[in-house]
């Protein structure tokens, strides 16, 4: 009797597990995992603007007082520039490698200065920057990520109807751009 409710009990957990496994993995079998939905936006490097009611890509502001945009990126071939500047009561910023985890943040109270100034690198272009470091990015926040795709987020906050404008152009100006490293 002991080992007929060990092998029920078991069994019971185990298949627990598997359904929960299923569950988290179905996004990734299904093709609307974020990445997949930031992929379909279009060209690598370069924001795209976010709408404000749901759309057929599924990536949409769910807060109305919020303004975002988006911009994929690969940085095997070179590191990824992203700049942004402006007058907005609150930016905000977030990396997230292919597999949608979020693996760098920050916001204008933790930047160099008040805008967005950050250049994305592999370990090896972090090595070949801090030997030749080019004067215009010696201001830059270098951020070195393990894996070279990914997308970056950056949301503008417009708490009054008189922001709005200044949080769309924010995010308009914002530049996501590859850059080569010259060592001379």
């Amino acid at each position: 009797m002991r080992s007929a409710l060990l092998a029920i009990a078991t069994g019971l957990v185990g298949a627990a597990l598997i359904h929960i496994i299923i569950i988290l993995a179905l996004p990734m079998w299904t093709g609307k995992d974020a990445w997949t939905r930031v992929k379909a936006l279009g060209d690598a490097n370069r924001f795209y603007s976010l709408a404000n009611e749901p759309n057929l890509t599924g990536l949409y502001n769910e807060n109305p007082y919020i303004r975002s945009a988006v911009c994929r990126f690969d940085i095997t071939d070179g590191p990824v520039r992203v700049i942004a500047s402006g007058d907005v009561p609150f930016w905000t910023l977030a990396v997230y490698d292919a597999s949608s985890n979020e693996t760098y943040s920050m916001n204008d109270r933790s930047s160099i200065g008040s805008g967005v100034n950050i250049v994305f690198v592999t370990p090896a272009q972090m090595l070949q920057l801090r030997r030749f470091m080019p004067r215009a990015l010696e201001r830059s926040v270098l951020v070195e990520l393990s894996r070279p795709e990914g997308y970056v987020a950056l949301r503008a906050v417009a708490p009054a109807q008189s922001q709005r404008p200044a949080a769309r152009a924010f995010l308009s100006n914002a530049m996501c751009s590859g850059i080569t490293i010259d060592p001379s």
